[in-house]
């Protein structure tokens, strides 16, 4: 047993002799001009946390130090967790807190005044904590060249050239537009930017010699912890990120490890840090042989990670980066130039800091490789170089350069080479990499002229940068724009997580560094052409978003000529099929009709796809609907056009009309056309019948009974037929009633309803009835007229 204080040591086990590094710690460092295995001790009366997150718990555990004293009280940023005392526990739910990122500092001291280590505790709560980097869609910002937010940190040197000085970009034009929810539009969940730190103040000399370049880009720091005020302060950096996750987007920095700019405040004090070495490219110092030791300007000092205390300090201000303004990985600068252990030691720390609970951050390494032939073994040095990088104790995935060189320069810019030679690298892609390994496939970035100028051939200005020497337009013509849609047409349907960089999704043009690095132009400013490429590359970007199969799938061949590939991206929960085509309209067989479009305007006929020209498609496979089919129709029972089969109530329903009371008799006087109700108050013609126009009078005056009691006075017997009447008056249900009046009038008679049938009969029958009584009436007055003459 040894007892060690607290600190690093050096270490290496002898096997058989030899000496080895521990195989089970990848943490490394030199003791002189050794490299050796390093263990990080502690300080073992201090406490430390363990945590743990399983079905929305948090599980945090107080492990005693040496003294075996409990905690103090509880972390301030568990409020709310129960304490178990017996286990040493807390454990906090997590299913109230809001969707989005969060993270928890824990600290505190035990009952002895020890100081435990803190622990920092990141978390996603909601749809985001199922993400998995393979998900990403990355998008590059050079924060100076996007969006001017806030113009009164503007500080540019006004020295350097035409296109290399600071424009005005800040974080608070980032942050609009997160908030505007550009980026949720395109499908983006990943935003990479420039390194924050502060940068050089002055210019420095190009490559060329010639020309003076301001530090916008980020990349000749000066300051390890401060906010450069010319992107912002910290606060908007801090509020930028929390927008970005508010927005369900995760933010990774661009961390510089290889170098500094002489001004850098480490430079000045700490020179042993740093190699003398020869200039980069000059005579005597190969890029590739004195890779660890040339610096690339005379004014920028190449770090000497073999340095124990540069190599601890650059990875503690990594760390603080991280954690100070809650990012979630780092894509990490010129990688083959720095020792293995700068990159296998800052991946081990951030780890071991920010993965205590489960939650991944991601490590992108920048290793600039090349293609060098048409051949897999031509190529090998390029993959196993990319590959020495990364792994279980290094970087989670790197920019694919090979893949790059051999498919943007040859086939989507030149077109020199076909969709098999496209294809065949796509495949070599998913087989040489590192297993496990999340590659970044890319068509356009800082480093290299834009695409849609590269794919504007004949020009002769491609790689032009200053404006003396003719920089590339706005391509005027339709190829560059269908070239880059083929492009993005591919990137965004193949496996790894792909890259924006910013502008690209509209066709920005643009030369060599710095005329790749134009202003973000705002879309009222955009052309037709470009507008119609942005509104491709986010319909696709979303389709991405929400596909299983085109973010985790594995890639498959199942046709490729010269202008036609077609691939299969596979999910065990989701299939697609992609068919890219640069040449004329064309027809393929072997897609059944549960395959449905997704994107593009492609037709299918018998299992038959016909795509057209310059065209991308993009096909879900074996669809299943598990929905049933919505019939649209009025489900209102009282409606008069209910539809018994409908499954959904679209408004259409319609209901009988109010009833219009009145007169439908249309014999009648107050007859109504338009009642649909009759409500007995038709009125008819009263129809007069004169008996006899003089006096008929029957007087008898010896006609006497001498029965005193009994005396009938004939004179008194008279029948006035002068003042007798008969009248039509309206019976029931259509029936006309023949009335002596005598005087009064038609009776009110009380009907029960009666239906339309049964008024017409009725009416016919009254009506022949009336005539018939009318007639003999007629007949009996003028009878009782003739006796009273004869008498």
């Amino acid at each position: 047993e040894i007892e060690l204080s607290e600190g690093l040591y050096c270490y290496k086990f002898i096997v058989d002799g030899e000496y080895i590094f521990d195989p089970s710690n990848p943490y490394r460092g030199y003791c002189g001009q050794y490299e050796n295995s390093v263990v990080r001790v502690k300080d073992s009366s201090r406490p430390i946390f363990e945590t743990l997150i399983t079905n929305d718990t948090l599980t945090v555990t107080f492990v005693p130090g040496i003294g075996g004293a409990g905690p103090e009280n509880t972390p301030n940023d568990l409020s709310g967790a129960i304490w178990n005392e017996n286990t040493m526990q807390w454990t906090l739910d997590l299913s109230s807190f809001t969707e989005g990122k969060h993270t928890l500092h824990l600290e505190v001291n035990d009952t002895d005044s020890n100081i435990a280590y803190d622990e920092v505790v990141p978390f996603w709560i909601g749809e985001q904590s199922d993400f998995s980097w393979e998900d990403s869609l990355i998008y590059m910002i050079m924060t100076d060249r996007f969006i001017n937010g806030n113009m009164s940190n503007d500080n540019p040197t006004n020295s350097a050239a035409s296109g290399a000085d600071w424009m005005g970009g800040d974080f608070e034009g980032v942050t609009g537009k997160i908030e505007s929810g550009y980026f949720s539009d395109l499908g983006v969940n990943v935003l990479w930017l420039t390194p924050f730190n502060t940068n050089a103040q002055d210019t420095g000399l190009a490559a060329d010699g010639v020309h003076d370049v301001a530090a916008y880009h980020g990349y000749w720091p000066i300051e390890a912890r401060q906010v450069d005020p010319r992107l912002g302060t910290a606060d908007q950096l801090k509020t930028m990120v929390d927008a970005a996750h508010g927005a369900g987007i995760r933010v990774i920095m661009d961390y510089v490890v290889n170098h500094v700019h002489e001004g850098h405040t480490y430079y000045q004090d700490n020179p042993e840090w740093f190699n003398q070495g020869c200039i980069c490219g000059t005579s005597n110092c190969d890029w590739t042989e004195h890779r660890l030791d040339c610096q690339f300007t005379s004014y920028m000092p190449d770090v000497n990670w073999k340095q124990r205390n540069a190599s601890e300090q650059f990875i503690e201000d990594a760390l603080w980066w991280l954690e100070e303004f809650d990012l979630d990985g780092a894509r990490i600068d010129a990688v083959k130039h720095v020792d293995d252990l700068a990159i296998t030691n800052l991946a081990t720390r951030v780890k071991q800091r920010f993965e205590t609970a489960g939650t991944e951050y991601y490590l992108k390494g920048e290793t600039a490789m090349g293609w060098t032939g048409h051949d897999l073994a031509s190529n090998q040095e390029q993959y196993d170089t990319i590959n020495r990088y990364m792994g279980e104790n290094g970087l989670d995935g790197q920019a694919d350069f090979v893949l790059y060189h051999a498919v943007v320069d040859n086939v989507f810019t030149s077109g020199t080479e076909n969709y098999q030679h496209l294809d065949y690298w796509t495949n070599r892609s998913q087989d040489q990499y590192s297993p496990g390994s999340i590659m970044v496939p890319y068509v356009g970035s800082h480093d290299v002229p834009r695409l849609v100028s590269r794919a504007d051939t004949g020009t002769g200005d491609t790689y032009n940068q200053w404006s003396e020497d003719g920089l590339p337009g706005q391509p005027g013509i339709d190829s560059p724009y269908q070239a880059a849609l083929q492009a993005y047409g591919w990137l965004l349907t193949t496996p790894g997580a792909p890259l924006l960089y910013y502008g690209d999704e509209y066709g920005e043009y643009g030369g060599a560094d710095p005329d790749n690095r134009h202003m973000y132009r705002n879309m009222t400013s955009w052309s037709d052409r470009e507008s119609s490429l942005f509104e491709n590359i986010s319909q696709l970007g979303q389709l991405r978003l929400n596909s299983i199969a085109l973010k985790q799938g594995a890639y498959s061949t199942r046709y490729a000529s010269a202008d036609l590939l077609i691939y299969d991206m596979s999910h065990s929960s989701q299939n697609m099929s992609v068919i890219l085509n640069r040449g004329a309209e064309s027809t393929y067989a072997g897609f059944s009709s549960s395959d449905l479009i997704k994107f593009g305007e492609a037709s299918f006929s018998s299992g038959q796809i016909t795509v057209p020209a310059n065209s991308v498609t993009v096909i879900e496979l074996d669809v299943i609907t598990d929905t049933p089919v919505i019939i649209y129709g009025c489900m209102d029972q009282a409606a008069t056009n209910l539809n018994s089969e409908a499954t959904q109530d679209d408004g259409s329903c319609q209901y009988p009309a109010e009833p219009v009371l009145g007169c439908m008799d249309q014999l009648a006087l107050n007859f109504d056309s338009n009642a649909t109700q009759d409500d007995n108050s038709c009125q008819y013609e009263q129809v007069i019948v004169d008996n006899n126009s003089q006096d008929n009078q029957s007087t008898d005056n010896g006609n006497q009974t001498n029965n005193s009691t009994n005396q009938t006075d004939d004179s008194t017997n008279q029948t006035n037929n002068s003042n007798a009447q008969t009248i039509q008056c309206t019976g029931c249900c259509g029936e006309v009633r023949i009335i002596v009046d005598n005087g009064g009038g038609c009776p009110s008679v009380q009907c029960a309803e009666c239906d339309e049938v049964d008024i017409e009969s009725k009416s016919s029958v009254s009506e022949f009835l009336r005539n018939g009584l009318v007639v003999a009436v007629f007949c009996g007055i003028v009878v009782l007229a003739i006796i009273s003459r004869k008498k």
